[in-house]
């Protein structure tokens, strides 16, 4: 990157050549000349934005690409632990175990399907691809009922939410709170309070955690419009619903 930004630099530094002759000998010949430079010059760092934005496009794709197969290939571990465990239990003949696991994926999916209609793309994806990103904290995410909240929030605001959950993650694991509980995870509840949109965050049997996450969620809330709520057990952010007809 360093490379791109060096050569947009010079290239517009090198019309000071012709500018410098142009006013030593104020000739008809060096004002052509100038203008040939500047016209030179303009094409090529035309072509260079142009080569720069080319380059930038493609390392990011090499890099969602990358996400993706790491999501995928956590996602394929998980399948393949259900299947041997089914496989192992209906070869034993433990057949309430086989329904159990099967009933627990048959949730697994209701829940990522109700996650999947809230109508807001951006969280959506943070919130189905999470276990790709991180391991060591769960995350549970908890949509009681078919919500829709399209339309309710920009792609910023969006970002702040996404900014929010991050942020509560990182402090409950760098607060060392985390290490202190054998399975350490947050609770994320999705609802609908008179006519505006809820999201609560809270830590799992950990109160006292829950200072350390209303901290972080608030910087990270701080530079959009949406608020964050103190609550006794986590932290509220609330925003308001698009009127429906």
């Amino acid at each position: 990157m360093k490379r791109w930004r060096d050569l947009s630099l010079l290239m517009p530094l090198s019309a000071a050549v012709p500018l410098v002759l142009a006013y030593l000998f104020p000739t008809a010949m060096m004002f052509v000349l100038l203008a040939a430079w500047l016209a030179a010059v303009f094409v090529l760092v035309l072509r260079h934005e142009k080569r720069r934005k080319e380059h930038e496009i493609q390392e990011l794709r090499q890099s969602q690409q990358q996400f993706f197969m790491h999501v995928l290939s956590h996602q394929r571990h998980d399948w393949m632990n259900d299947l041997q465990l089914i496989f192992g239990y209906a070869r034993m003949g433990k057949n309430d175990r086989v329904e159990e696991i099967v009933a627990r994926v048959s949730d697994d999916m209701h829940k990522e399907g109700r996650i999947a209609k809230l109508g807001l793309p951006d969280l959506v994806f943070y919130l189905m691809t999470f276990k790709g990103e991180n391991r060591e904290i769960g995350l549970h995410v908890r949509v009681d009922e078919e919500l829709h909240y399209a339309g309710s929030l920009t792609p910023d605001e969006q970002e702040g939410l996404i900014r929010a959950v991050r942020s509560s993650m990182a402090a409950y694991r760098y607060s060392g709170l985390a290490a202190k509980v054998s399975v350490p995870a947050l609770r994320i509840v999705f609802g609908e309070e008179g006519g505006e949109a809820t999201l609560f965050i809270e830590p799992e049997n950990d109160p006292e955690a829950v200072p350390v996450l209303h901290r972080a969620v608030e910087e990270a809330l701080a530079p959009y419009s949406l608020i964050a709520q103190a609550d006794e057990k986590g932290t509220r952010i609330r925003w308001k619903l698009p009127a429906r007809t």
